[in-house]
C-alpha cells in the first residue's frame, strides 16, 4: 500500500495517464471487420457509399414498421467540424417483431439507398431501458448508503473504515420511539 502522500500522487497521476493514452488510443481506432468491429452509425453517415456492400452493424429507434426502418443518431468530427444528425435506414428480412419506439439492433450488408439486409436483428422495448436505469440508480444509492454507512474520512483525508458503522435504520426507528413516547 502506498502510504506517502507523494506516493498516492503519483499512483494516481500514473493512472490517469493510462487512462488517458487508452482512450485517445482506442478512441482513434477505425472499424475492423475481421476483428469484429464493424462499420456502425457515424462512419455510414461520415461516407455511405464507401460502405455499400460491406458488413455493418448499427443501433436505432424504430421509426416504421412495414418496411422496418430505424432512425439512427449519429456524430462524428472531420476537419474540425462536429456533425451530428439522425440518419433513417430501412431494413430488410428482420427476423423479429418490432413495434415503434423500440431499439433494435441490425448485423447484415449495407445496400444502396439506406437500406440493410439483415443477417440479424435483436430488438429491445423501450420499457427495458426505464428499468436499466432505475435499478441502476437503487444499486448506486445502496452502494453510497453503504459507502456513508461503513466508511469516513479522517483529517489527512483518507478513507477510513469506522469503529462503530453507522446503523440508520436502527437510528431512525429510535428516533420514531422517542416521537412516540
Amino acid at each position: 500500500m502506498l502510504h506517502s502522500w507523494v506516493g498516492r500522487v503519483v499512483a494516481i497521476c500514473g493512472l490517469l495517464a493510462v487512462l488517458f493514452a487508452l482512450m485517445v488510443g482506442l478512441g482513434a481506432a477505425t472499424p475492423a471487420p475481421a476483428l469484429g468491429d464493424y462499420p456502425a452509425e457515424d462512419a455510414l453517415a461520415e461516407d455511405y457509399d464507401s460502405h455499400v456492400g460491406e458488413y455493418v452493424q448499427v443501433t436505432g429507434t424504430v421509426s416504421g414498421t412495414s418496411p422496418a426502418e430505424i432512425a439512427v443518431e449519429y456524430e462524428y468530427a472531420t476537419g474540425g467540424e462536429r456533425h451530428s444528425g439522425t440518419l433513417t435506414v430501412t431494413v430488410r428480412n428482420v427476423d423479429t417483431a418490432v413495434a415503434e419506439g423500440q431499439s433494435l439492433q441490425v448485423y447484415g450488408t449495407l445496400g444502396p439507398d439506406r437500406t440493410i439486409t439483415a443477417e440479424n436483428s435483436v430488438s429491445v422495448p423501450a420499457m427495458n431501458y426505464a428499468a436499466m436505469y432505475l435499478v441502476s440508480a437503487l444499486a448506486g444509492l445502496w452502494t453510497l448508503g453503504r459507502l456513508i454507512c461503513g466508511w469516513r474520512l479522517d483529517w489527512q483525508g483518507a478513507l477510513c473504515r469506522r469503529e462503530e458503522p453507522l446503523r440508520p435504520i436502527r437510528a431512525l426507528l429510535t428516533m420514531m420511539r422517542e416521537v412516540r413516547a
